[in-house]
C-alpha cells in the first residue's frame, strides 16, 4: 500500500491516509483492487464495539480525519465516530438514533453488512520536518 506525502505551501509535510472499508458478511476489509488504492492504512481489525485501523506514518500530529458512509449505508442511517491516534484509529459505528438525550451504544461492526456498502476514510497526518 502506497504512502503519499503532500507538501503544503508553508512547507509542512502531510501524510495522506485513505482507504475504502467493506463488510460483505465475512468481516471488514480494506479494498485494494483495480478501482481502489489505499494509502498509508495497513490493516483493519474488527472488535466487538469498534473497528481499528492501523497506519504506517511516523506522524507528529493529527491534522484531520473524515469517515463517510456511502449511499448504501447513508440510506440506513449509519453514522461513524472516529477516535484518531498517531498509529491507530478507532471507528465507532452507530445504527440507532438517540432518544430523549440518552447515549446510544455503538453497534457491533460484525452486524453492519452490505454487499456493496462502503466506508470512505481520508485523513491527513502532520509529519516531522524532513531531515
Amino acid at each position: 500500500m502506497a504512502n503519499h506525502v503532500l507538501l503544503t505551501e508553508a512547507g509542512a509535510r502531510l501524510a495522506l491516509l485513505s482507504c475504502v472499508l467493506r463488510n460483505t458478511g465475512s468481516g471488514w476489509e480494506i479494498l485494494a483492487d483495480t478501482g481502489h488504492n489505499p494509502s498509508g492504512v495497513t490493516g483493519v481489525t474488527q472488535h466487538a464495539t469498534y473497528l481499528e485501523l492501523q497506519h504506517t506514518t511516523t506522524a507528529a500530529k493529527v491534522s484531520s480525519m473524515q469517515v463517510t458512509p456511502d449511499e448504501t449505508f447513508a440510506a440506513r442511517g449509519l453514522r461513524v465516530g472516529a477516535s484518531v491516534g498517531l498509529a491507530t484509529t478507532r471507528l465507532y459505528l452507530y445504527t440507532a438514533l438517540p432518544t430523549g438525550g440518552a447515549a446510544v451504544p455503538p453497534a457491533d461492526p460484525a452486524t453492519v453488512v452490505a454487499s456493496s456498502g462502503n466506508l470512505w476514510v481520508s485523513a491527513f497526518m502532520e509529519l516531522p520536518p524532513a531531515p
